[in-house]
């Protein structure tokens, strides 16, 4: 549906959400756009990146809600007049209102709630994961719209994999039920494996969760900070009711 809109920017789409929803998350397409590939870096309606990724989605740059992420749990709800703020997670209830999350080997947890209906994005790295991202969205999306867990259909999208996301002990000890450690002693967190178990214990059905693939480390279509260092560009993980 979306690639059909316009082939500027090329998307890889969630299978999970139903048509009133819109989502997706951008690729890295380095053929496309030479040398770096498709990166928003900037977070304005001005930037053209940005306006290229409003103009592929077919709405108005400034629909497409950014925040400065700060590898946190503070989630927001948020409006078509809300300002860019500090936090890594929004909530919306108002169609074309684009709740974008950028990643380079940090998951994207984006979110439905069809009796509301809303949509939700987190920024989910192993900092947010640990503080209680997910458990904070879901206590905000239930006491404040009254909207059970049991009833959000829920998307992880591609990031760094349980077979290439080495950590150190410390983080490790964070996350006892989604590190292994291999044969040299090397210890292995599965980000993805981390964040469904916590949505499945906060009480979201075990079949409304799609967890992506990819990774993003191993995957040059994929941008990574662990791959690329300072010249990782960033993916864009959105997610909106459709307008």
């Amino acid at each position: 549906m979306i690639a059909a809109i316009a082939a500027a920017v090329p998307i890889e789409e969630p299978g999970c959400f139903p048509e009133r929803v819109c989502a997706g998350i951008t690729l890295r397409a380095v053929e496309r756009f030479p040398p770096r590939g498709f990166s928003i870096d900037a977070l304005n309606a001005e930037d053209p990146a940005v306006r290229r990724l409003a103009l592929t989605l077919g709405v108005a740059p400034q629909q497409l809600k950014f925040q400065q992420q700060v590898h946190g749990a503070d989630v927001r709800v948020v409006t078509a007049e809300s300002p860019l703020q500090p936090s890594d997670g929004m909530v919306t209830c108002q169609p074309g209102v684009v709740l974008c999350v950028r990643i380079a080997d940090c998951c994207a947890v984006l979110l439905y709630h069809p009796a509301v209906p809303l949509v939700a994005a987190l920024h989910a790295g192993w900092r947010g994961t640990a503080a209680g991202i997910v458990e904070r969205a879901l206590e905000l999306i239930q006491g404040t719209f009254g909207a059970a867990p049991h009833e959000l259909i829920a998307y992880l999208s591609p990031c760094a994999s349980g077979e290439r996301y080495e950590v150190g002990p410390e983080v490790a000890s964070l996350f006892p039920h989604s590190v292994r450690r291999d044969a040299e002693g090397r210890l292995w967190l599965d980000l993805r494996t981390e964040l469904r178990r916590r949505l499945l214990h906060a009480g979201v059905s075990e079949t409304a969760v799609e967890v992506a693939r990819g990774c993003t480390i191993g995957e040059p279509r994929y941008h990574s900070y662990r791959r690329d260092g300072k010249d990782a560009g960033r993916m864009v993980a959105f997610i909106a009711l459709r307008w």
